[in-house]
């Protein structure tokens, strides 16, 4: 089915707030089957759930994610009061200590975690991928770590048995030897970067094309070659492409 190809961007994030239990929540009781979310550190080097560097779009504060410590951070709204006002005003930053234990229960579940470059330049690479690695340990064969930043995925790929992914600035980097010799299990890339000549049936990885929330165009990529789609509207197009095979 094509449903089950689909992955959840942050969360059932069209209507809920991303990066949040909740959305993760939702986003299977929609039908996913596969979620991604991206992760920031605290000041205490410990990984949160979180997209932005800074707190003011998703919490509607003011300063940095790495400038409180996780104690502080998971006391924070994480309730996106731009676009739903107080209406999730009880959401709260979500540790990625607690995903874990939610994927725990869950091992149908496909993880994609995005390491966030700013972690990265926070913590530097090797204190950085310990953190994450040491919080989902428990449920390491379910998740797949990713990144725009090729070397943590490189760094990542020197531990046994970690499955990596890469997130591509441009098209043209795939087929590039330093990337390939990577051996990333998935690439993901925005859908306007691939050139319509693209031949995706020849990949090896794993592609994931992402922000799609129309069916005839999510129909168009995997009559294409692609394997997965990523979309902020994981429900919507779970109902529409049920009742679609090719």
């Amino acid at each position: 089915m094509l449903a089950e190809r689909l992955v959840a961007h942050r969360g059932y994030q069209r209507h809920y707030p991303e990066n949040t239990v909740l959305a993760y929540r939702e986003a299977v009781a929609a039908g996913a089957r596969a979620i991604e979310t991206d992760v920031l550190l605290s000041a205490d080097l410990q990984p949160v759930l979180y997209h932005d560097p800074t707190l003011t779009r998703v919490s509607g504060r003011r300063g940095r994610v790495d400038a409180r410590t996780l104690a502080e951070l998971v006391e924070l709204p994480a309730h996106e009061p731009r676009r739903f006002g107080d209406r999730f005003a009880d959401a709260r930053i979500t540790a990625l200590a607690e995903l874990a234990e939610w994927l725990g229960a869950r091992p149908e579940i496909t993880a994609y975690i995005e390491i966030k470059r700013e972690a990265i330049h926070f913590a530097g690479i090797d204190a950085c991928y310990r953190a994450i690695a040491d919080c989902l340990a428990p449920v390491a064969g379910q998740c797949v770590l990713m990144s725009f930043a090729h070397d943590i995925v490189a760094h990542a790929r020197d531990r046994p048995s970690r499955r990596c992914g890469l997130v591509l600035d441009r098209w043209r980097d795939h087929s590039s030897s330093e990337l390939m010799a990577l051996r990333p299990e998935a690439l993901f890339c925005d859908y306007r970067k691939v050139p319509a000549r693209a031949r995706l049936g020849d990949l090896e990885p794993e592609l994931v094309l992402y922000e799609i929330d129309r069916v005839e165009l999510a129909l168009q990529w995997f009559e294409r070659g692609a394997d997965r789609i990523e979309t902020f509207a994981v429900g919507e197009l779970f109902q529409a492409l049920s009742r679609h095979r090719l």
